[in-house]
């Protein structure tokens, strides 16, 4: 990563590219095109193919006098470097694997992966209580199971988007988040399954205030996604995360940059034997599914932290 972002350094003055290294078996340049936008062209043999380009990453092909196919990747929004130079560091990998004969072809399938979260060109964005939700998550993510469980297992372990009862399943354990405003008294439980198990688990309620997009305290969601992407070292844990965030409806657009949280901390309540919760073996065999609320003062007694 540190050579990468030196290549980007020395192009920057001058809206030049680097190639990446004397000994890299492929033809890959990093620099700032003429437009002063972070760029990265592959130039190796290939077919001209219809690439889709998204609202942040400008993507061109075209074939050269000497027959090659230069492949060039333009970020529009240089807000959006970070991501840029871990999208760079994952390109050089596929097309360090591949060869020069296959280069350009991979790099088109491995754009594919990456082309939702660089944002698509048209769609519907999470509203403000899904940010809200989102981030609570992320945090948790990012602060608790990446430190103790490692990359490959903390991202395995986020169930909410792969339509899991649970928001996180992991070691015999499982997480139910809920993100609330800092003097919250509740919380809402929209569902049976979100706290049924015979299993302990945990209950975390992440305080998020909505805040002005100026406060030093600000967390924004695509600061924190790319946050989290920069922590990733593996391919397949990559994708995974890619993947999860577009299932539950995230792409990288600006326009999630209009909406601020102060974070103001986290509990965590043990759901274990006594815990008050509705289960189905509660229910009467003609109720389907039932929504209540859990007043905190009222489980203080389960708390952990």
């Amino acid at each position: 990563m540190m050579q990468i972002s030196k290549k980007f350094e020395q192009g920057i003055e001058q809206h030049t590219y680097q190639r990446l290294d004397s000994d890299y078996k492929v033809n890959l340049f990093l620099g700032y095109n003429e437009d002063g936008k972070m760029s990265m062209v592959i130039t190796e043999p290939g077919q001209v193919v219809k690439t889709k380009s998204s609202k942040m990453v400008d993507v061109k092909m075209s074939k050269r006098e000497d027959g090659k196919i230069a492949l060039t990747f333009d970020l529009l929004d240089n807000a959006y470097a970070s991501m840029f130079t871990v999208f760079c560091k994952d390109m050089i990998l596929v097309c360090e694997k591949s060869g020069k004969e296959m280069a350009i072809s991979n790099a088109v399938v491995r754009w594919k992966y990456w082309l939702e979260l660089f944002g698509k060109k048209k769609g519907a964005l999470l509203d403000k209580s899904e940010i809200k939700g989102l981030i609570g998550e992320l945090i948790l993510l990012k602060d608790k199971f990446i430190p103790e469980y490692g990359v490959m297992d903390a991202i395995a372990s986020w169930m909410g988007p792969m339509l899991g009862h649970k928001d996180f399943e992991i070691a015999d354990t499982w997480y139910e988040v809920k993100a609330v405003n800092e003097n919250a008294m509740q919380v809402s439980i929209s569902s049976i399954e979100q706290l049924e198990s015979d299993e302990d688990g945990h209950l975390v309620i992440s305080r998020l205030e909505e805040c002005s997009n100026v406060n030093k305290n600000a967390i924004f969601l695509n600061e924190l996604v790319i946050s989290i992407i920069e922590k990733i070292d593996n391919q397949d844990a990559l994708m995974s995360f890619r993947g999860k965030l577009e299932n539950v409806g995230y792409y990288s657009d600006p326009s999630y940059d209009e909406y601020a949280f102060w974070y103001k901390g986290m509990q965590m309540y043990r759901i274990t034997e006594g815990f008050p919760r509705i289960r189905r073996k509660d229910l009467p065999l003609a109720v389907g599914n039932a929504k209540y609320t859990i007043l905190l003062d009222g489980i203080a007694m389960y708390r952990e932290d």
